[in-house]
């Protein structure tokens, strides 16, 4: 070792060790300062990592005149990457720094030889022991380290990282993650870091930017925030220079002012310093926004893409990833990708139109809208048209039809008049109550099919035979629309979209004949299977839906909650947004509730349903009625009332159409017994008549006119449903009522037999309400019964106990929510976000709003204002927030499962 003199720093430029100065014109940030100083003081080793253009040297460069800390510099060039002369750099810039400390701490760090020995290794112990002599600590902050690239692993970097003492703080910053062993070191003991979310300037930056560049008026700063992402060389430019009054924003990327060289500067400062291998291949993948692994490996057209895609996710190359459907799925910024978009299209404008109609290809049936803008960018009309004509009815289906006839109107000259097209546009019309425009745009489609080739003639006429019999406006006659649905199903076999949406409203309409579940549940389990299998996730995800409401109405409850457990886990893995497609969930799991006689739960979910639903569900009616029976069997007054007001409201409205008339009916009956006018309940019952009405309503019927002592009459209801109480709680009812009717015949043998008979329906279904319903005639009979003989003398001793509580030991399902999700659910009556509630529970943001989205799936709400709604309706909350925060930082909440 020798001691290095002074004039020893000429052989590294000074440039090199020393922190740019500050401009004027650089913005002060010291949120970032902050977030440096807390991070460096928490952490050996912090990383500020972002592309080209965030400001992470000026950045770094204030923070570290700012600092109270000796603090060493080293800007890095492409020489660097070799070990001797990376060493040499750090080396220089800590003596540099240490000639600021005391003789006692600073000539250790003075005394190293700069020069890297033929045994690094021997070098490097010795820094390190240099540093280890420190009292205090020491930032080395090394700028530009993707410079030092692919040969940074084998240098000091490394060794400082994984091994230096508490005494030296180590700042790395640059455009990729450095190739050294990040995830030990972040398991181990933490990582510091400052990403490109943390540079991107926010509002207030930029309006202080505009303020300092002399805008008169305020600048938007929220929209050029969004338009930039908050990128700051570009929002400095487009502050500079005025927007293109010819050029406005696109769907896929915000316009840029006519003077800004934006894509030449993502040429030259991105691109430029890519290897080749790489620049061609984000080039070609930023085609479109959106893609995953095997898109980008059809855009790159040559083997490596996937691995390439992945170098773009370490060198930080504008792009983020997440999942979806168990698959990595990848965003670029829009921004970004639309100037290397600019850069294909004026390079090789051929090329750049060929990877925009590989893109449409590959999103032809998984995203229409994706598909119809890169098939018109990429020339080609009629691939946008051939998505379109497969996958219209999807649209319809989550009266989406808007965005559909906008698709059509975007396609180009005599594509818009297309037959295919204008029979789309028609039913987008007649949607929107346009019947005149919908009737002659059909006219002309009708006139122009026969000019289209066989295939695609087929197609338009199931698709628009599909629309017409289940989803147009006025179609009454359900029965006979079944009828043709078959027909059209059995010719869409080799129309696989079609086929499949066929399935699905052919089995919607079979539950809304209110006899048909059986053929529902074939038909829907057969749509989920097929939506699965094309990829068609409207489909999958409304079939299974109405899979759970058909299971229950043909009484297997089990298998509803079951299958409506599917169905959100099901939406929830392909990250469904719309809860609209799963109100059939939540009126199956209204309509399970209220036969289990869980009253509460059964109303919070059928209101689930009601909020829901939009005019394309068509169970709304039925939600309704379920909502009465609730509201009867509690005997809330505010309830009975509002219920009362809400059938006449929605009676006057058209919705009771065929069998829901005997429906809407029987809620009325029912609401005047619930409140106390047993005349006016008989006279309604009496009106419906004994038989012929929809078996449910005939059951209750029968309970009905047992109760206004009309045995006879309560009989005929009963033979009626001979051949129709194939569901469990239908016979359970009946049963019950043949009982008591049998009772009061005396006839001990045949009450006995059908008590039985109710129990070994009601029992493997737990169904509680008809039982619950007829708790005082019951009572004496069920006592007697279990001395009669029984194989149900448990349920019978739940029936009977007194104050009975069905649910004291209740075993947690899924729908019921978690404590971690309990405890989250308190938090969110606060005014806290994701990110204090994070750290006052001690989880992750991610882990916070993971829960938030289970507890949005089992209330059935949409947001977070809805789920508390939903969960005050359900007396979930004990207490209430208190107005300060505690000094512990956690609010006193009690909330019940």
């Amino acid at each position: 070792m020798r001691e290095v003199s002074s004039s020893a720093d000429v052989s590294c430029p000074q440039a090199k060790i020393r922190p740019p100065k500050r401009n004027a014109d650089t913005l002060e940030r010291p949120r970032l300062e902050a977030a440096l100083s807390k991070s460096t003081a928490a952490h050996r080793l912090t990383l500020v990592v972002a592309p080209a253009g965030y400001g992470k040297t000026a950045l770094l460069a204030d923070w570290v005149h700012g600092t109270g800390l000796p603090s060493a510099w080293l800007s890095l060039d492409q020489f660097d990457g070799r070990p001797a002369r990376l060493f040499h750099g750090v080396v220089t810039a800590l003596q540099s720094a240490a000639k600021n400390l005391s003789r006692s701490e600073g000539n250790a760090l003075l005394a190293l030889d700069r020069s890297l020995s033929q045994d690094p290794a021997e070098s490097y112990d010795l820094v390190l022991s240099a540093l280890e002599r420190l009292a205090e600590p020491i930032i080395l902050v090394i700028d530009d380290l993707h410079m030092a690239e692919p040969e940074l692993a084998h240098g000091i970097i490394p060794v400082l990282a994984e091994r230096a003492p508490p005494t030296l703080r180590l700042v790395l910053s640059g455009r990729c993650y450095p190739s050294i062993r990040l995830e030990r070191l972040r398991r181990a003991e933490g990582v510091g870091e400052v990403q490109a979310g943390d540079l991107a300037f926010t509002p207030d930056e930029i309006a202080r930017v505009a303020s300092f560049l002399g805008h008169e008026s305020e600048a938007d700063a929220e929209s050029l925030r969004q338009a930039t992402a908050g990128w700051p060389v570009v929002v400095h430019e487009m502050l500079v220079a005025p927007v293109r009054a010819d050029c406005p924003p696109d769907d896929r990327g915000n316009a840029v002012p006519a003077r800004v060289p934006l894509a030449d500067y993502v040429a030259e400062e991105v691109l430029g310093q890519l290897t080749p291998q790489l620049a061609d291949f984000v080039l070609r993948a930023t085609t479109c926004d959106r893609l995953d692994s095997r898109l980008a490996a059809e855009l790159y057209g040559q083997p490596g893409g996937s691995m390439l895609l992945q170098e773009c996710r370490r060198s930080v190359l504008f792009i983020e990833e997440d999942s979806c459907r168990g698959e990595s799925h990848y965003h670029w910024s829009s921004l970004f990708a639309a100037q290397c978009r600019a850069i294909l299209e004026r390079r090789d404008p051929l090329l750049a139109e060929r990877l925009h109609r590989i893109a449409a290809r590959h999103y032809q049936d998984s995203d229409v809208r994706l598909c119809v803008s890169e098939a018109l960018r990429g020339n080609d009309p009629p691939q946008a048209v051939a998505s379109l004509g497969e996958h219209w009815l999807e649209f319809v289906l989550r009266n989406d039809t808007r965005a559909l006839e906008h698709l059509c109107l975007e396609l180009p000259g005599h594509w818009g008049e297309d037959p295919e097209i204008l029979m789309i546009r028609s039913a987008c019309r007649n949607r929107a109550g346009d019947t005149s425009s919908a009737s002659e745009m059909k006219k002309r489609a009708l006139a122009g099919l026969p000019a289209l080739a066989p295939f695609r003639q087929r197609r338009a006429e199931i698709n628009m035979g599909l629309f017409e019999l289940f989803l147009m406006e006025g179609r009454p006659d359900l029965a006979a629309a079944a009828g043709e649905g078959r027909v059209l199903l059995e010719a869409a076999d080799s129309h696989p979209a079609a086929h499949s949406t066929g399935l699905f409203l052919l089995g919607q309409a079979e539950m809304r004949l209110l006899e048909g579940a059986p053929k529902a549940v074939s038909l829907l389990e057969e749509a989920t299977a097929a939506g699965r299998a094309n990829h068609l996730e409207i489909i999958e995800v409304c079939s299974a839906a109405g899979l759970a409401l058909a299971l229950v109405a043909s009484g297997d409850l089990r298998g509803a909650d079951d299958q409506g457990v599917h169905a959100l886990e099901r939406a929830a893995a392909l990250e469904w947004r719309s809860p609209e497609q799963l109100a059939s969930v939540w009126l199956a799991r209204g309509i399970s509730c209220y036969w289990k006689d869980e009253l509460s739960k059964a109303r919070a979910y059928l209101a689930a349903a009601l909020r829901s639903g939009t005019r394309l569900f068509p169970f709304g009616p039925l939600a309704l009625i379920y909502q009465v029976l609730v509201d009867c069997a509690t005997g809330n007054p505010a309830h009975l009332a509002e219920s009362n007001a809400i059938l006449d409201a929605v009676d006057g409205r058209g919705l009771f159409q065929g069998p829901l008339r005997a429906f809407r009916n029987l809620a009325l009956a029912k609401v005047s017994e619930a409140k106390g006018d047993p005349d006016t309940a008989m006279r309604i019952t009496r009106s419906l008549g004994p038989g012929g009405n929809p078996p449910l309503v005939d059951a209750f019927l029968a309970e009905l006119l047992r109760r206004g002592d009309e045995a006879a009459a309560a009989q005929l209801c009963i033979d009626s449903l001979a051949n129709r109480r194939r569901a469990s709680f239908v016979d359970t009812n009946v049963s019950l009522t043949e009982a008591l009717l049998a009772h009061g015949r005396g006839e001990t043998a045949a009450t006995h037999e059908r008590i039985e008979h109710a129990l070994n329906r009601a029992e493997p279904q737990s169904i509680l309400r008809p039982f619950a319903e007829r708790r005082g005639d019951l009572a004496e009979l069920l006592v007697q019964h279990t001395a009669w003989g029984t194989s149900h003398q448990a349920f019978i001793a739940a029936r009977t106990a007194p104050q009975v509580q069905d649910h004291a030991h209740h075993t947690r399902s899924y729908w019921d929510l978690t404590e971690r999700e309990l405890e989250v659910l308190a938090y969110m009556r606060s005014m806290m976000t994701a990110a204090e509630m994070a750290e006052a529970l001690y989880v992750s943001v991610n882990t916070v709003k993971t829960h938030q989205r289970s507890i949005y799936r089992k209330l059935g709400a949409s947001g977070r204002r809805e789920a508390l709604t939903i969960a005050v309706e359900r007396g979930m909350f004990e207490g209430t927030a208190s107005r300060t925060r505690p000094e512990d930082g956690h609010y006193d909440f009690t909330v019940n499962g």
